[in-house]
């Protein structure tokens, strides 16, 4: 009898930790990031022989999952050169001047250019506030942050396999102290 309740406290400890876990994962997740934090704008551009540069992140796009792909509005204005102009456009998407990924692209303007571009986010990457860096020529830069949220199907899916987990082992033991009890009996 007293080996049954240990059994009993066991299966609610396993029970209670898993819940818990749980209840913190998905409070990790939906993590509500301040309004001020996301402006989705630039908080830097740059001159560079006249080019003045701009990224905004739609607000549609300032919360993106991992694996998605980030869309952001770029706005470069020429105004000393005269004729088309050829730039370099490098997109790096940071956190803590760490590039998680990067791509880049080669535009001709003339006086001015606006367009929506696209990077994607690597599936593996960690929820939390991240900055879409466009640079021109290497040389001048704009930033714009976003937040990453964590791919739901792949929570669901870890979330899914640690159950059973815990499940079977609750039943292994289960199992082998009811085996034990019947051969004490015996």
């Amino acid at each position: 009898m007293r080996k049954i309740n240990f059994l009993n406290i066991l299966v609610l400890g396993i029970v209670l930790a898993s819940l818990f876990s749980f209840s913190l994962i998905l409070k990790t997740t939906n993590n509500a990031v301040s309004g001020s934090a996301l402006t989705g704008e630039a908080i830097q551009s740059g001159d560079l022989r006249g080019l003045e540069l701009s990224v905004v992140v739609p607000e549609k796009y300032q919360r993106v999952n991992a694996g998605d792909s980030l869309q952001f509005q770029v706005s470069i204005k020429n105004i000393q050169t005269t004729g088309r102009y050829d730039i370099q456009l490098d997109y790096f998407i940071k956190k803590n001047e760490i590039v998680v990924a990067n791509r880049r692209e080669l535009k001709a303007i003339e006086t001015q250019a606006s367009f929506l571009s696209s990077i994607t986010v690597p599936e593996e990457t960690l929820p939390g506030i991240y900055n879409i860096e466009v640079q021109v020529n290497e040389e001048e830069s704009a930033v714009a942050t976003f937040y990453i949220q964590s791919n739901e199907l792949g929570q669901i899916r870890t979330y899914l396999i640690i159950l059973i987990v815990a499940i079977v082992v609750v039943g292994v033991m289960i199992s082998w102290q009811l085996h034990r009890l019947a051969n004490k009996k015996r």
